[in-house]
């Protein structure tokens, strides 16, 4: 009994670092798409792993680059109950607001069967989609510049969604 014992806590603890690292970003760095639409991956990536009072988030940041220079998009992938990213959704989506004004529009969509949140502002011809993957994990698109929501899903839509996962 007690070697069963000893046998399920050593388990337990082999286990342990692999949650802890379920969170990491360099995991999600090969599933970064080389180009999205004409755009092709201009820089390294960059992340980081946050582990703040017990609490931990990860994200992963990418940019894309048109051959001309005129167009660029930020693609993330934020992982973590207490990101920023991941809460601020939350809130948006928790009211599902569609709103239009002043040039700003703001709607839910469905992309890949996942309901997203889109933000367009005509006048900065600026736009970002956010792709909930779970609950705590979210996958977001920057595009400058941008002029219609059709524009930012149709460039989300090619996002290799099912790559980006962590263990939990």
């Amino acid at each position: 009994m007690t070697k069963r014992v000893l046998g399920i806590v050593l388990a337990c603890l082999l286990m342990f670092p692999a949650a802890a690292s379920a969170f990491d970003y360099k995991t999600w760095v090969s599933a970064l798409p080389k180009a999205l639409g004409t755009m092709k991956a201009s820089g390294e990536p960059d992340g980081m792993n946050m582990d703040m009072g017990g609490q931990k988030w990860s994200s992963l940041n990418q940019t894309y680059q048109s051959p001309d220079g005129a167009r660029t998009a930020q693609l993330s992938v934020v992982a973590g109950q207490m990101a920023p990213q991941v809460q601020g959704f939350q809130s948006m989506s928790a009211m599902n607001m569609n709103m239009e004004a002043g040039g700003v529009v703001m709607k839910t969509v469905n992309i890949s069967g996942k309901r997203c949140m889109v933000n367009l502002d005509k006048t900065a011809k600026t736009g970002t989609v956010m792709i909930p993957l779970k609950k705590d994990m979210l996958v977001s698109l920057v595009l400058e510049p941008a002029t219609s929501t059709s524009q930012l899903t149709a460039l989300a839509r090619e996002i290799p969604l099912a790559r980006f996962k962590y263990g939990r």
